[in-house]
């Protein structure tokens, strides 16, 4: 590599052209998140099938996460256990895949997935959607009451209910660039600082 923007390019394993249309079947993001989804199934089921076997610094881990993703939940989700089991797992996947797509991407040589806009839009646009229809089941139409601050004038509400929607809908873009850039920078940087020493 001579540049530390090529590690972040998508390239093409196996492709054919249709109509003069370049098809890409497999691509490099489709190779680590394959290596990911082993790895995951590899780690779990050994952590699930082994829960009698002694502590070691891989059990130790997963209950330490477990129990900070759980504390994250009960201070953000109500205090009732039913809602906390229901997002529990979806939470616990989202950090997980975060968090080793970006260890997969510390090893030279290999592709950091949550370095592609494209993943991180979609776990944003996901979640998103999700959120929106978990939010209208439960509330109802008062889940629209998001748009409206309380106590806000009616003369200016037609525009405060604008300014709110663009940017809730602004939080699918944002969540994704953020991460993105933040995967971008960081491993940049680790390609300049290992190319000087």
């Amino acid at each position: 590599m001579f540049s530390p923007l090529e590690q972040f390019e998508v390239t093409d394993l196996i492709s054919f052209k249709f109509n003069g249309v370049k098809l890409i079947l497999f691509s490099n993001i489709s190779l680590f998140l394959t290596i990911l989804m082993f790895l995951t199934l590899l780690l779990y089921t050994d952590f699930l099938k082994n829960k009698l076997l002694p502590k070691t610094f891989l059990k130790v881990f997963f209950i330490f996460i477990l129990n900070f993703i759980e504390s994250l939940l009960r201070e953000n989700v109500t205090s009732s256990n039913k809602f906390l089991q229901v997002y529990f797992p979806y939470i616990f996947i989202i950090f997980f895949f975060v968090l080793q797509s970006n260890f997969i991407g510390m090893v030279p040589y290999s592709f950091t997935l949550t370095s592609s806009l494209i993943v991180t839009f979609s776990l944003a646009l996901g979640t998103f959607v999700g959120l929106n229809i978990v939010g209208i089941l439960i509330h109802k139409l008062a889940f629209l009451a998001l748009f409206l601050p309380p106590g806000t004038p009616i003369v200016i509400a037609p525009f405060i209910v604008c300014i709110e929607f663009i940017s809730y809908i602004a939080r699918v873009f944002s969540l994704s660039i953020r991460l993105f850039a933040n995967m971008m920078a960081g491993h940049t940087l680790l390609k300049i600082l290992a190319g000087f020493t």
